[in-house]
């Protein structure tokens, strides 16, 4: 990928819109422990003028993935950008595991001592269940969206 801005400015925009920390722990249930300091800036990660690492400085809806790249001067005018996107592996886990093992959990619950629980019970109870898995959903269009804005903001074609 290659960005209009020269590698100083890029490293300017990175600077004006990054708070520092590590990226790992955004993704994950944790990213409540970074809500203090500069809660405005679009990545939350580490970069330097040759490399970063980034992911959304969110602390409510975290997506689990790291934008992590290199950055390679192209000319004076001209920054070229090679970008990896990779799962955090507790957060990854975290919004995949856990909602289907709920469902096999309190399943088992209502089958062992569920002897006059009505079918009507069942089918409420893993309806509900089931909501459980729309943040995979979520954050796969957060995602989306925050390659969006990351593209925009560092001026970023896919040429």
């Amino acid at each position: 990928m290659i960005s209009k801005l020269n590698k100083s400015d890029f490293v300017k925009r990175l600077e004006q819109n990054t708070k520092i920390g590590d990226p790992n722990i955004k993704g994950t249930p944790f990213a409540v422990f970074t809500m203090f300091g500069k809660t405005r800036m679009k990545f939350y990660g580490e970069y330097s003028s040759s490399d970063f690492r980034l992911t959304k400085n969110a602390i409510l809806y975290p997506i689990p993935y790291i934008f992590e790249g290199t950055i390679k001067s192209k000319d004076k005018n001209s920054t070229e950008i090679s970008l990896k996107i990779k799962p955090i592996w507790f957060g990854y886990l975290w919004i995949r595991i856990l909602p289907i093992l709920a469902l096999i959990f309190i399943n088992l619950m209502l089958i062992i001592n569920g002897d006059g629980i009505e079918t009507e019970i069942y089918i409420l109870v893993n309806a509900f269940l089931l909501f459980m898995f729309t943040p995979i959903l979520f954050t796969i269009k957060q995602k989306n969206k925050l390659l969006k804005d990351f593209k925009e903001i560092l001026e970023i074609s896919d040429r």
